[in-house]
């Protein structure tokens, strides 16, 4: 074999290797080619398990990029998820499988040229996941002028009419005669197709007419029809509209009770004064999920008048409701004449700043026992009023089941927890032996907490292990709790979370 200086002096020369020096060099070359071979073998193993730890990452990083962005993406949204599609292959990639990241749309009026492709491009990357689009028509003129109305686009009747499958449509910021003018050009569209569209598969709805009615629109009465098979209706309503049933006093609105029929969701935002909203929920006997929103008034209903006084003695039931939802209200008065004996989540939001009446601890412990909540309600969540203790216990008094309760800028004034007696003897109020997360959230400043932890560990000793969270109305640091307190409370299963905000 030559030594190392003939390979350099031909590696580094034109001199032609003799028979010998070729052949030693040929050895040398398919030695190197093995090796080559070997290590790209390795390189090849390495770069397919670089791709699947990549596809781990995928589905996170898509998790992360729907934290940031909203469900449903305007032309800013739809820019920031283009964007941290550019970072990197591996963003890019992990942006593409994220389907659910392009399900949803909003188009801001009016279209621009060519909309109806992007739409489509756009939606379709979300696969088979159900589609959501929204249309934004605030600024139409159409109910000043002679103008074509915003609603009637071309380009959103056609994605209504021959675009990709929608599960949910939104039309919002319109004034009425705009909903009108939109049904009637969607109707008219589908006349010339030859079967089915995506109007036609439409699951949900949502209509937001927040404008005050203007010309025309004042001496006209309308009615929300034509609208495929939907199960869940969201509407929102200007103060001086009237929504009801037909028949029922002189609405501006009406609803078609066969549509109220066949809802299982249904969201309403109302702030005329008068009990058509009664009408409306007496024709939902199977809606699985309500949300009311009052709007501004603390008044709602004239309590004299005789709907209300036979509603008093005998409630608006509805069976099936598991959720239902006061939203922004000044009153929770509208409890009174409701039961809902399935019930299994209630959420008061109730406007804030403002007191509530004083009757509404016993208004909501009717409710409870109107809709036996003993047996079903499980999470319960209060925010934005004021209301004593003891009326609080005297509302919790009878919910065996209750997992989660939130108090959330709720001014109690007093603890929540009571207890008497000493060891086994200990009888709490309220007793909530299913408790297994309370939330109290920015409580007041001056509010004693520590003595409230130990009577709550107290009532958990006898039962199973519970989250406790608390945090405290701003400016304010957050608590802590001496060693002994936590002890205890970890003795009693409790686990504290302080938290600050």
């Amino acid at each position: 074999m030559p030594r190392h200086i003939d390979f350099y002096e031909l590696l580094n020369s034109n001199n032609v290797p003799n028979s010998s020096q070729a052949d030693l060099v040929q050895q040398t070359i398919d030695g190197l080619s093995k090796k080559v071979s070997k290590l790209q073998s390795q390189l090849d193993a390495l770069e397919g398990q670089r791709q699947r730890h990549r596809a781990i990452l995928s589905p996170i990083l898509g998790e992360i990029f729907a934290l940031v962005l909203p469900d449903v993406l305007d032309p800013d949204g739809r820019e920031m998820l283009r964007d941290l599609g550019r970072v990197c292959k591996s963003w890019q990639n992990a942006s593409l499988l994220a389907h659910h990241l392009w399900s949803g749309l909003q188009l801001i009026r009016p279209p621009e040229d060519g909309a109806y492709g992007r739409v489509v491009s756009w939606l379709n990357r979300s696969g088979a996941l159900p589609k959501t689009l929204q249309f934004d028509g605030s600024g139409c003129e159409c109910a000043f002028e002679e103008v074509p109305c915003l609603s009637t686009n071309p380009d959103l009747v056609r994605l209504l009419t021959t675009g990709p499958p929608l599960d949910h449509f939104e039309l919002l910021g319109i004034h009425v005669g705009c909903f009108v003018n939109w049904i009637d050009a969607v109707n008219s569209a589908k006349k010339s197709l030859p079967g089915p569209c995506p109007w036609d598969t439409l699951r949900s709805f949502r209509l937001q007419c927040p404008y005050q009615l203007q010309g025309r629109e004042r001496d006209e009465s309308f009615v929300i029809q034509h609208l495929p098979f939907v199960t869940s209706l969201n509407i929102e309503f200007p103060s001086d509209l009237v929504v009801g049933v037909e028949g029922d006093g002189d609405p501006m609105v009406i609803i078609p009770v066969k549509l109220l029929n066949q809802l299982t969701t249904f969201a309403i935002e109302f702030d005329w004064y008068g009990t058509e909203i009664f009408s409306l929920l007496e024709s939902c006997k199977n809606l699985e999920t309500l949300t009311i929103t009052c709007a501004s008034r603390f008044d709602l209903f004239d309590e004299r008048e005789p709907k209300l006084l036979g509603l008093a003695k005998s409630r608006v039931v509805l069976p099936k409701v598991r959720k239902f939802s006061i939203g922004r209200s000044e009153t929770n008065s509208i409890l009174k004449y409701l039961a809902m004996p399935a019930l299994s989540d209630l959420d008061l939001e109730l406007q804030y700043g403002r007191e509530v009446d004083d009757k509404f601890g016993a208004t909501l412990h009717d409710f409870f026992r109107a809709s036996n909540a003993s047996e079903s309600l499980q999470a319960l969540r209060i925010s934005n009023t004021e209301v004593p203790a003891a009326d609080l216990r005297h509302c919790l008094s009878n919910l065996p089941l209750l997992k989660g309760l939130t108090l959330q800028w709720v001014d109690f004034g007093d603890k929540l927890f009571e207890t008497t007696g000493e060891n086994q003897d200990v009888v709490i109020s309220p007793n909530l032996p299913s408790l297994e997360h309370l939330k109290l959230l920015f409580l007041p400043r001056t509010y004693e907490y520590q003595s409230e932890l130990l009577d709550f560990s107290k009532a958990k000793r006898r039962y199973g292990p519970c989250i406790l969270t608390v945090s405290f109305q701003p400016p304010t640091t957050v608590g802590s709790c001496s060693p002994l307190e936590i002890h205890l409370l970890k003795k009693a299963g409790v686990l504290l979370n302080l938290i600050s905000f």
